[in-house]
């Protein structure tokens, strides 16, 4: 017991702090065999009545979750800066398409600048997915913006040395939202879809709005 206070005592704190830091990941982690694995002994250790014959595992216990968590938080945040970037490029060219002021890009593009900062700093996952789906909203915003100043523009007759491309209005097209059932088993089902489909995308021609598919 003396011996657990003298020079245990710090690796057991430093193995339950690292239990703690890595729940928000719980969810991910539970789904890898190494990390669940390793988080069960650890869980096993700091909840022992007598834990002094097991610390000697701490480290490489400690090792083998956070390697994993690493892993884990990088791949979704680069996927989510991959799909931020991608807003970022979409937005700047609608803001070049309008011919938009140098205030104006930095006001429209401000709000995805910001979240990407973020999940270059975040390290729950479902934060950095909670991330995305803001980034997606950040960017609607930022498109009926341009849209709503494109036209407001036109109302009032604005006339420029460099007239703005006109702006086509967007539809947001879902595909998985044809498909009712969820699932398509039959020919009659893939006809069906197909047709649903065209049918969205050329109403949006015949309105003369621009799809986007989602």
């Amino acid at each position: 017991m003396e011996n657990f206070y003298d020079t245990q005592r710090p690796t057991w704190e430093k193995l339950r702090k690292a239990y703690g830091r890595v729940q928000l990941n719980r969810t991910w982690l539970d789904k890898d065999a190494t990390a669940a694995g390793a988080l069960k002994r650890i869980q096993d250790i700091l909840g022992a009545a007598a834990p002094y014959g097991m610390i000697k595992d701490a480290e490489s216990l400690i090792q083998a979750v956070e390697s994993v968590n690493m892993t884990l938080v990088t791949d979704h945040r680069n996927r989510v800066l991959q799909s931020i970037n991608a807003h970022i490029a979409k937005v700047e060219a609608e803001l070049e398409t309008a011919r938009a002021s140098a205030e104006r890009r930095n006001q429209c593009l401000y709000p995805l600048q910001s979240l990407k900062r973020q999940v270059e700093t975040q390290t729950s996952i479902a934060h950095i997915n909670q991330l995305q789906q803001s980034a997606i909203e950040a960017a609607d915003e930022v498109f009926d913006s341009i849209e709503t100043a494109v036209k407001r523009r036109e109302e009032l007759g604005v006339r420029d040395a460099n007239p703005p491309i006109p702006v086509k209005k967007r539809r947001i097209v879902q595909p998985a939202r044809l498909a009712p059932h969820g699932f398509l088993e039959t020919q009659a089902d893939i006809e069906g879809y197909l047709d649903r489909l065209r049918q969205a995308l050329e109403a949006a021609i015949r309105a003369g709005e621009r799809s986007e598919i989602r």
